[in-house]
């Protein structure tokens, strides 16, 4: 059940959430995550300048995250997500049309922005659509939806190498269509019933304020934001420098692409059991991260099946701490600041990326791969003790606080 009132004549009527998964299948359909940099090659762009327009993908992140998050929160989830659908459809147009660096880096910049206005805009619409009741179970939704949503868009990866092949025209004509499907789904969204008036008229200043004030009340919200942040660094930093990882210990381009590739399941399984699991986060957090951890530093290995077996079992383990990490976040943050709150994790993420990414890859050049994963691995299971510590805090603070940016109460009428 949702909390959103039903329209539908009497009869069928589709789930109230059946929009929402429809717009979040068409946001994960990225169908060129495995040639992006093919293409860019095919078009005569040198491997330096492609880096540089990397950096301008989390750039955008950086300047924007936490903007897009007040967005969503004072005018509205649905928006912010149906601007992220269409920064989609314009990063796409201008990638395929790109040819000079700078407009290359303006297309990166724009896919990034879609991240940003997409990132906790998301999970704050689906916690909100949940009756209160049924909130409880937001890690079992949240894990569900994540799993089709990296089925899918392991399909569309696959779909869109494929293609490219006849031409890169194809996969970028497709996200031009889905771009568009997802404007199209999300403006259509019904959001639950709050008090927007009296949101829409608190200025930004006034709404950062109110942030700073609940992370001050909530420093285990806080500390758990800077610790996810590492976490996920470590985790994509392993992953990016995996394909060179692959190729030194002997696999083929095929090969490479066939594991790569079942990451995609591998994490859909991974947050399917974690939107099944129960019990107290503040003890599954500190196995899980820890476990990731060890997987992380198991791929610098030479034994090439431990290493396809550590690589795989970290993203089951991450898919896990995603759903869990989202459900815990939920209980912890009002209504009013979520999608705000949500978005610093990825702030920070990106702020790290930009200045830890590139100079990963020179250490690695300088010592080698194993030095890299073991130090990677070793700061994302340095995350379970921060995590540990940080539940029991928010275990022991009792419940969230209410909205800050609750209204007044109204007059009494006097007639």
């Amino acid at each position: 059940m949702s909390r959103f009132p039903a329209s539908a004549p009497r009869g069928w009527h589709p789930h109230p959430l059946a929009r929402f998964v429809a717009w979040y299948i068409s946001s994960q359909m990225v169908f060129d995550s495995a040639i992006w940099i093919l293409f860019l090659q095919h078009r005569g762009f040198s491997l330096a300048e492609i880096g540089l327009a990397e950096a301008a993908f989390h750039l955008a992140p950086v300047l924007l995250e936490i903007p897009s998050g007040s967005f969503a929160d004072l005018v509205g989830r649905r928006w912010s997500l149906a601007i992220g659908s269409g920064l989609t459809v314009l990063a796409a147009a201008l990638l395929w049309n790109a040819t000079t660096l700078p407009v290359v880096m303006l297309a990166l910049f724009v896919s990034g922005a879609n991240y940003s206005f997409r990132s906790g805009a998301d999970q704050a619409y689906l916690y909100d659509a949940l009756s209160e009741q049924h909130q409880a179970g937001y890690g079992r939704s949240f894990g569900r939806l994540l799993s089709v949503g990296y089925l899918f868009g392991g399909a569309a990866t696959w779909l869109g190498a494929f293609l490219s092949d006849w031409s890169y025209a194809l996969p970028y004509t497709l996200m031009a269509i889905t771009g568009t499907c997802g404007v199209l789904l999300a403006i259509g969204l019904q959001e639950a019933k709050r008090e927007r008036a009296h949101e829409i008229r608190r200025s930004p200043r006034q709404h950062i304020a109110d942030v700073r004030t609940l992370l001050r009340a909530q420093p285990a919200v806080a500390g758990m934001l800077v610790s996810a942040a590492l976490f996920w660094l470590t985790l994509t930093i392993s992953g990016l420098y995996s394909q060179a990882v692959f190729a030194e210990r002997g696999l083929s381009n095929g090969q490479i692409g066939l594991v790569i590739g079942s990451t995609w399941v591998a994490v859909a399984a991974g947050t399917a059991l974690g939107g099944q699991m129960e019990g107290s986060f503040a003890r599954q957090c500190p196995w899980l991260t820890a476990g990731t951890g060890l997987g992380i530093a198991m791929i610098g290995l030479d034994a090439i099946m431990v290493v396809i077996i550590a690589y795989l079992a970290r993203e089951v383990l991450s898919g896990i701490v995603e759903t869990r990490l989202s459900a815990w976040y939920q209980q912890q943050l009002p209504k009013a600041q979520r999608a705000t709150v949500l978005s610093i994790e990825s702030w920070l993420f990106s702020c790290l990326m930009i200045g830890l990414f590139p100079l990963a890859g020179w250490f690695a050049g300088r010592v080698g791969w194993t030095p890299l994963y073991i130090v990677c691995g070793t700061v994302a299971a340095a995350t379970a003790l921060a995590s540990l510590l940080l539940c029991d805090d928010a275990n022991t603070a009792g419940d969230p606080p209410a909205d800050l940016a609750a209204p007044p109460p109204a007059r009494e009428s006097t007639s």
